[in-house]
């Protein structure tokens, strides 16, 4: 027996695992890497090492013992994350052309891990030009009010304004006066112009102070107008915040705001951005972020996409708790923080290469992320997804009933980004018929309010030749939160 070794990992298990499980993964892997079926030159050592895992694991005694030295020595970790995946075919038949597969990712908190709320250190960064006066300010003001009272003593919280210059109005402080608090948030007054880099600049500075792993590390950026400059220097703080493990939510307030911007400057955080209609609810759009904040138990989340000869990837989107457009950066996919209440879902488009029969293994993903409210650095879990290729498929199944639901949302993000990129493009006509599709298949899924808003802005883009600034924020933002539900994810597949 050797301690040092973690047996359940060798088996793809975890550690409450009962006596079924294991043997069920031990008949699994044993007939994947016997050296009689596998060729690979690793495959014995690996049979080998699957072997002895089964050995100490199967029998009782044994593994209470494995167990007991296992914690003994420091060595015993129960995974605080989970990662689930669905395919939606678990046969291709052989073809000579390439077939489309769809892989659903789902990241989660295990369900036998205890998780409390993670210290905030917080900076609030809000726009006070000349535009904010009245009642947006005021309302700003009060959502700031709720967030002070929020506050325990342990998190760290600090305000910053800006117009055409920045000013700490709270310094970044822990066991904050509320009182006091709530008196300086009274003195701010709106005037000058708006150059966001200003603010953003003071309001990292402000979380710096108390920067720690340990911490919720999180920006929240607020403006209703354009930035006077700087824009790259912007998504160049984002991106050197996301190394600091500093996230950024943006929240745009009316119609005059540039949301590609506040849209990267999150995006290049880890954060998420926002779009607030109407000043009466910038109180529960604080209400909301702060409480996902709470939520919140692991950061750095990335998967390692290890493709196989035979498959390579055509697209990625994050489909919960947003939709959005996932890229490979440096190897791996930025899926930024993860909560307790949603799970992170990922769906990849693979082009799949199959033209012998046998089995195939498309990928090997690898889940890396820091679980600071666990005490777990570095967790990593690895997943294979594989499938079957015959020769004749007698009964064609169609994809899980949640991929198609899935992708039918899906589809809707896609038509709105296509539709920006005609507006772009001058393709005045082919945005008009996207809207007016988006909004019958909008209908289709209960999205009333919002195919009432693509009609709406196809006839006015049809009559004016552009889409109002409040419509098009409402399409964009509207169909980016067609996420999914958490019913739509379930349990391995493969």
């Amino acid at each position: 027996m050797d301690v040092r070794r973690d047996y359940y990992a060798e088996l793809n298990l975890r550690p409450a695992a009962t006596a079924e499980e294991v043997r069920t993964a031990y008949r699994v892997l044993a007939r994947r890497f016997h050296p009689d079926a596998n060729p690979a030159p690793d495959a014995a050592e690996r049979f080998q090492r699957v072997q002895e895992a089964y050995d100490i694991l199967s029998d009782p005694e044994q593994r209470q013992a494995y167990d007991q030295w296992r914690s003994q020595e420091g060595l015993s970790e129960q995974a605080a994350l989970v990662m689930r995946r669905m395919i939606s075919h678990q046969e291709l038949p052989v073809r000579e052309e390439e077939q489309i597969l769809y892989a659903l990712l789902d990241v989660g908190p295990s369900p036998q891990i205890r998780v409390k709320r993670l210290p905030f250190n917080l900076c609030l960064v809000v726009d006070r030009s000349t535009s904010m006066q009245g009642v947006r300010l005021q309302r700003v003001k009060d959502a700031t009010n709720f967030i002070v009272d929020f506050l325990d003593d342990f998190d760290i919280f600090s305000l910053v304004t800006f117009s055409d210059r920045a000013e700490v109005v709270i310094p970044a402080q822990s066991g904050i006066d509320k009182a006091f608090a709530k008196s300086r948030v009274s003195t701010i007054r709106s005037s000058g112009g708006t150059e966001i880099l200003q603010g953003m600049l003071m309001g990292l500075s402000e979380i710096d102070r108390w920067r720690s792993p340990d911490m919720v590390n999180h920006l929240i950026l607020l403006t209703d107008g354009q930035t006077y400059g700087g824009e790259r220097e912007c998504v160049e703080e984002a991106e050197a915040a996301a190394r600091r493990q500093i996230s950024i939510t943006t929240m745009g307030i009316g119609q005059d705001w540039n949301d590609k911007l506040l849209d990267e400057i999150s995006r290049k955080s880890g954060g998420t951005s926002t779009y607030i209609d109407s000043a009466s609810r910038v109180t529960s759009f604080f209400r909301e972020c702060i409480h996902t904040l709470t939520t919140i138990i692991a950061r750095d989340l990335h998967i390692t996409l290890r493709m196989s000869e035979n498959a390579q990837i055509q697209e990625i989107f994050r489909v919960s708790p947003h939709m959005e457009q996932l890229h490979v950066e440096n190897g791996a996919i930025n899926l930024g923080q993860l909560g307790t209440e949603q799970p992170t879902s990922v769906i990849l488009e693979i082009l799949v290469n199959a033209n012998k029969p046998g089995k195939l293994r498309i990928a090997q993903l690898e889940l890396t992320a820091d679980v600071p409210s666990a005490s777990q650095r570095n967790q990593l879990i690895k997943k294979d997804v594989e499938l079957e290729v015959v020769e004749h498929l007698e009964l064609f199944r169609p994809p899980p009933p949640n991929i198609v639901s899935i992708l039918g949302k899906l589809a809707i993000f896609k038509m709105q980004e296509k539709t920006m990129k005609d507006l772009e493009s001058g393709r005045l006509d082919q945005a008009s018929q996207r809207l007016e599709t988006m909004a019958t298949r909008l209908l289709n899924i209960g999205e009333n309010d919002l195919a009432k808003a693509a009609l709406l802005e196809a006839g006015r883009l049809a009559r004016t030749g552009h889409l109002s600034p409040e419509g098009r924020k409402r399409i964009r933002y509207g169909t980016r939160s067609l996420s999914i539900l958490s019913k739509e994810v379930s349990s391995d597949q493969v």
